[in-house]
């Protein structure tokens, strides 16, 4: 697994990750039989010192560090071996020296001892599954993140090149039909030709879809956030909503609620955008409300409709535009809320901590 990819998911958990993982490279790097020399080597020490010392003094839980050692790097079956050969050193090395009075007391004793080893062996067998699964459940994850990252960069890519379509290639196509219509127009005034008021109409039909067509390019365009600021593009994307889609937007700013870098404030932005969108579209809404303020050191942007709402099982269910607005949120270290009540409206949350603040918990969550 790549560790960079770790430590741009989740920075705060690489500590523990780092201390799990350094002291797997002293075994894991080396050839499996050198591997099985030094198990076998450890248990050789750990049975010589358990002989040379007397009953009272028990070594047998030290015999499950090579056992332990050889059934995480090398496996389910030198792990079992070795738990078995484990279990007859200490048999041997404790012979002369038992208290036991009969023999069979202390086979049954070793046996109580090879039981132990056998768990041992199963333990690190299953500590060993479980951290495999976890690494691949982190991989998975780590790539779903990668994914997602990919769908907005592309997604930024895509509107950026409908944006100069429209602009040099629609556009500039109507304008040439405006200026066409306004000389038709002109040549049939000079003739006192009845056609001449259809062919105003036309070319005001023209000049309406041309205003539609480039403010739909402006939105599609890279916003001007480092030298405008967000308050300012934000304000200019309530006047292009109003004229493209019709309905009600207001905007209530603080100047002093600015992100830190142009990145976070790029990323309100678009998340603005997508949730007016999503108004337009889906909620029939007749009014948006746009607050951007700050609240206990962290910046909040809500944007509020009077829509018909959703259920929050529909809500999941509309796809990439709630996930691309989840993960914008996401790479500034912001946290995205949708609350929705059917027949009253949703309200789309996104918070930015500034450092060293600790936000509160909001509650009453639909979608998170």
């Amino acid at each position: 697994m790549n560790h960079d990819a770790c430590k741009s998911l989740n920075t705060a958990a690489l500590p523990l990750m780092d201390r799990s993982v350094k002291p797997r490279f002293t075994f894991a790097t080396q050839p499996r039989w050198l591997l099985l020399a030094e198990c076998l080597l450890i248990l050789t020490i750990v049975g010589m010192v358990d002989f040379l010392t007397s009953w009272e003094v028990s070594l047998f839980v030290f015999y499950g560090v090579p056992i332990f050692i050889a059934s995480w790097y090398a496996g389910r079956l030198p792990g079992f071996s070795l738990a078995a050969l484990a279990g007859c050193v200490w048999y041997m090395v404790n012979y002369s020296s038992h208290p036991y009075e009969t023999t069979q007391g202390y086979v049954w004793a070793a046996i109580n001892r090879a039981v132990y080893f056998a768990f041992v062996a199963v333990g690190s067998l299953a500590m060993r599954e479980q951290r495999q699964e976890t690494l691949a459940r982190l991989a998975a994850v780590t790539r779903a993140w990668e994914l997602e990252q990919e769908i907005v960069l592309a997604s930024e890519r895509e509107q950026v090149r409908i944006g100069q379509d429209l602009h040099d290639g629609v556009c500039q196509n109507l304008a040439a039909i405006d200026c066409a219509a306004q000389c038709l127009r002109e040549e049939l005034e000079a003739a006192n030709s009845p056609q001449t008021a259809a062919a105003a109409q036309i070319q005001g039909y023209l000049r309406e879809t041309l205003v539609e067509a480039r403010n739909l390019a402006r939105g599609f365009f890279p916003v001007p956030i480092e030298t405008e600021g967000l308050v300012s593009v934000l304000r200019k994307l309530v006047f292009m909503t109003k004229a493209a889609r019709g309905f009600d937007v207001t905007l209530e700013a603080d100047e002093n609620a600015v992100p830190e870098t142009a990145e976070a404030a790029m990323q309100l932005y678009r998340i603005t955008q997508e949730a007016l969108s999503n108004a337009g579209r889906h909620s029939g809404a007749r009014h948006v409300a746009i607050s951007l303020k700050r609240e206990g050191g962290a910046i909040c942007l809500s944007v509020k409709d009077d829509g018909r709402g959703f259920p929050a099982q529909e809500g999941i269910a509309f796809g990439i535009g709630i996930r691309a607005m989840h993960h914008r949120a996401q790479i500034v270290g912001g946290e995205l809320e949708i609350r929705s009540c059917p027949g009253i409206g949703t309200t789309v949350t996104c918070r930015i901590a500034s450092p060293n603040v600790e936000l509160k918990e909001t509650g009453e969550l639909a979608l998170k």
